[in-house]
């Protein structure tokens, strides 16, 4: 599949990478593919490489223009080496899921060669009962939760049949000296400004011709500035995990059952998204109670996708969005409806639109201003958590059938944890990327989320919490 992709960064794939300078900031994202049976090495390396073919991107390093005139270039590497990114790790015996997540923390944690493409690929091997998986790692400033389903399922096929790879055309590679760099920069710059005259344009003339159309879209757009305002205006977020901070991580994973989460939503009109949210509050009240400290309200950063229909550009288009959730102790069903209307409160005044402007002006600041702004977003989260749809039916790598699909999502900041979500078949595959200083019990977090998932699959009942409006019906 041939797809037209841009040879530069847009402004939040180029804050990704900006901030990546900086350990603390650093985007990392990641997939445990678990396989039936331990596929055949030769054959894991056609699949990649195949990949590689169908997706440039997976064999462009980045090059970044002098003085940040101008977001990074996408550029090909002369010396790309297949084998230096795919690579074989052995697990000890015998071989359990939790002694190849153990196995997996430091290679999670490593920082990327910035002169290669960044990506890593991870053949695990040794697994108990014959299994076999596929760790893939990559910086998020190739692609956002979205993009990273798409690309696994063009890694993966319906049927175990390997189609042949297509052709590659050699194109030569543009010149990366600075002043090369610089010139590019420059027509970019002037192309940008006569695209963004001609949409004043197109806007202005639209106001003269369609008045009353325009004045209907200013009270969005006024409420969309006061959300996003609202949001840039938060406190720093108050959570006794933060008490400690490292740059090593743990993973570790944990499964629901999607047709449970499903009945339970269709009950209590609540979409999956809606009820991951309830439960993953239910466990982090757990957490803090166990510690004798009493919260009420944590924040998550939530990312809100902002691809339209049929958008298959690579890259992040996305907006990360601090979300209030109920930790305090409280029934599961009107935790359920306070987080509705949290999520209806953000989604509604639109605010999420404007991320991509806040990130056009970030990338373009120098890094310490870039830096400090980062943080403080950051800081107004606890931790993140995202929820991401993917196939319903079984799916192949290698010639294999597909066990479970594990996303881990970048743990930035202090935050202790990140929870990451991607339904296949009839499971919601759940990885958590943790900080073992700020998060120092991973299975007794693991533990608690359990304990809150049981108690998310009792709600039934009324519709309703007392005090609280019925949601609308959805059509």
């Amino acid at each position: 599949m041939d797809l037209t992709i841009p040879n530069r960064m847009n402004p939040t794939d180029a804050l990704f990478w900006l901030l990546d300078k900086l350990p603390d900031l650093r985007s990392t994202i990641g997939v445990l593919v678990v396989l039936e049976r331990d596929p055949k090495y030769a054959r894991v390396r056609s699949e990649v490489e195949r990949l590689t073919q169908g997706l440039p991107r997976m064999r462009q390093r980045v090059a970044e223009v002098p003085l940040g005139m101008a977001p990074p270039e996408w550029v090909e590497d002369p010396q790309f080496d297949c084998d230096f990114h795919i690579r074989r790790l052995a697990v000890p015996a015998p071989g359990t899921m939790d002694e190849l997540l153990d196995a997996m923390g430091p290679f999670y944690a490593t920082a990327f060669d910035p002169d290669r493409p960044p990506w890593e690929a991870f053949v695990c091997e040794g697994l108990a009962g014959g299994r076999g998986a596929l760790f893939i790692k990559m910086h998020h400033c190739l692609t956002d939760g979205v993009g990273a389903a798409r690309l696994s399922g063009m890694l993966t096929r319906r049927m175990p049949k390997l189609p042949r790879p297509g052709r590659r055309r050699n194109v030569p590679p543009p010149s990366v000296t600075p002043l090369a760099l610089l010139w590019r920069a420059a027509v970019y710059n002037i192309g940008d400004a006569v695209d963004l005259g001609r949409r004043v344009l197109r806007w202005s003339g639209s106001a003269m011709t369609a008045p009353a159309g325009m004045y209907g879209g200013v009270p969005v757009a006024l409420g969309a500035a006061a959300g996003f305002a609202q949001e840039l205006m938060l406190p720093r977020a108050q959570s006794p995990v933060r008490y400690q901070r490292s740059l090593s991580r743990r993973v570790a994973t944990f499964e629901l059952s999607l047709p449970e989460i499903e009945a339970v939503g269709k009950r209590v009109l609540a979409t999956v998204n809606d009820v991951v949210l309830t439960l993953v509050s239910g466990a982090m009240h757990r957490w803090h109670a166990a510690r004798g400290v009493d919260v009420r309200h944590l924040r998550a950063l939530v990312p809100v996708n902002l691809r339209q229909p049929g958008d298959l550009t690579p890259g992040n288009k996305l907006a990360l969005l601090a979300v209030p959730l109920p930790v305090g102790d409280m029934g599961p069903l009107r935790r359920l409806r306070l987080i509705q209307q949290h999520m209806r409160r953000v989604k509604s005044d639109r605010r999420a639109t404007l991320a991509p402007v806040l990130a056009r002006v970030m990338s373009a600041l120098p890094l310490a201003l870039a830096s400090r702004l980062g943080r403080q977003h950051v800081m107004r989260t606890n931790f993140a958590c995202t929820n991401v749809p993917g196939p319903r039916r079984t799916s192949y790598f290698a010639g294999v059938a597909i066990e479970h699909v594990f996303p881990f999502a970048p743990l930035v900041g202090d935050h202790p944890v990140a929870i990451a979500a991607y339904s296949y078949r009839d499971t919601l595959c759940v990885g958590l990327t943790i900080d073992p200083q700020g998060m120092d019990d991973p299975a007794g977090f693991r533990a608690m989320l359990g304990e809150s998932y049981k108690e998310v699959l009792t709600l039934r009942g009324p519709r309703h919490a007392t005090g609280l409006k019925r949601p609308a019906r959805r059509r």
